[in-house]
């Protein structure tokens, strides 16, 4: 934790506390210009006074202008990954810079490849990973286990996901903000969740497209091994505005964008609420063998809205029940049952005959 402090307002407090409550089992160690016990936690001055090859992580909670410097010395000690939350990068537009001019940005992507330093961030949130007992974030929802991993450029949708997910109690296995996304950005974390063998549901939430070849390409992969869920933000002008202030990306076509998940049978999710819904009920329940549909209800009006919700949607379609089951269903209901489906029960259902009928 490189940047640790004693004020309980401050990141550098907030993500070591997290670090250490989420029950991670790894050594932690911590940074503190004055060498102050953070949370029991004994703190060195600078990186250079840890040992080598030990460490895997540095979460970077600092000044901006402090961060190059700090990726060169996590190299030198052996540390190959850095989440940095600094903002004050590509998110604040500096009209000031040239175009021929080397952003903030750009010097940190480039020092973190000379450095050969995996770079997350900037302006990120933070990572989770509940197989880990890993919290290291610089908010406090730490989600249940679960199989549903999350990646985000927006770490606000990252803590909306793992509050549903505490309050519903269906878990999350990993959690990434990607922020700038200025080194890696969503496409590669949803691709390498699509083979983490403790996902079995990707959500994400994206902004802009910087590179919509590239997030094609990951979105293709991706769903051939398991579900994607897909939120994105920018759909209007105005959001599309908005997303550039928010993270500096670019907006993309709503129009193409929505045909891109219907192509490749990604779920697009208009909402967080139905985005969650959504990756909840593929990592709990097993995939459907194809698009057919019977629907039961106890009153006729709900089984017709919901006919025209499947006939508006276009990819679902109301089964034809064979004789037998029709027979079966005769058995169970009054005569006054709809005899089709939607399977209309009419009044005629009881505690018994409801299951039996499913």
């Amino acid at each position: 934790m490189v940047g640790a402090s004693t004020h309980l307002g401050q990141f550098g407090y907030v993500s070591l506390h997290n670090l250490l409550a989420s029950g991670y089992q790894g050594k932690v160690a911590a940074t503190n210009r004055s060498r102050e016990s953070v949370l029991e936690v004994e703190s060195v001055a600078s990186l250079g006074e840890l040992p080598r090859d030990t460490y895997d992580l540095a979460f970077l909670c600092t000044p901006a202008a402090a961060n190059e410097q700090l990726l060169q010395e996590c190299a030198a000690i052996g540390i190959r990954a850095a989440f940095v939350t600094s903002a004050g990068y590509d998110e604040t537009t500096d009209s000031t810079v040239a175009d021929s001019e080397e952003s903030a940005q750009d010097r940190l992507v480039r020092v973190a490849k000379e450095s050969r330093v995996l770079l997350a961030g900037p302006n990120g949130q933070g990572v989770v990973s509940t197989p880990s007992n890993l919290c290291a974030q610089i908010v406090a929802p730490y989600p249940p286990a679960g199989s549903i991993s999350i990646a985000s450029q927006s770490g606000n949708f990252v803590s909306s996901f793992m509050n549903l997910s505490r309050a519903s109690g269906v878990g999350i296995a990993r959690a990434v903000s990607a922020g700038n996304a200025a080194a890696v950005d969503v496409a590669d974390y949803v691709e390498w969740l699509s083979r983490d063998p403790a996902t079995s549901t990707v959500l994400s939430y994206v902004e802009g497209i910087a590179d919509g070849s590239r997030l094609r390409r990951a979105l293709e992969l991706s769903i051939a091994r398991k579900p994607v869920v897909l939120m994105k933000g920018g759909a209007s002008a105005e959001g599309a505005r908005a997303a550039s202030s928010h993270t500096g990306a670019l907006a993309s076509d709503d129009n193409v964008f929505d045909g891109l998940c219907r192509q490749l049978g990604v779920t697009r999710a208009r909402d967080v609420d139905e985005a969650f819904d959504a990756a909840a009920l593929f990592s709990t329940a097993p995939l459907p063998r194809g698009n057919r549909v019977a629907i039961l209800t106890t009153a006729g009006g709900w089984g017709v809205v919901t006919s025209d919700a499947l006939s508006n949607d276009g990819v679902l379609e109301l089964a034809q029940l064979p004789p037998a089951v029709m027979e079966q269903l005769d058995g169970l209901l009054p005569a006054r049952w709809s005899l089709n489906n939607p399977v209309d029960c009419a009044g005629g259902e009881t505690r018994d005959t409801i299951p039996a009928v499913l």
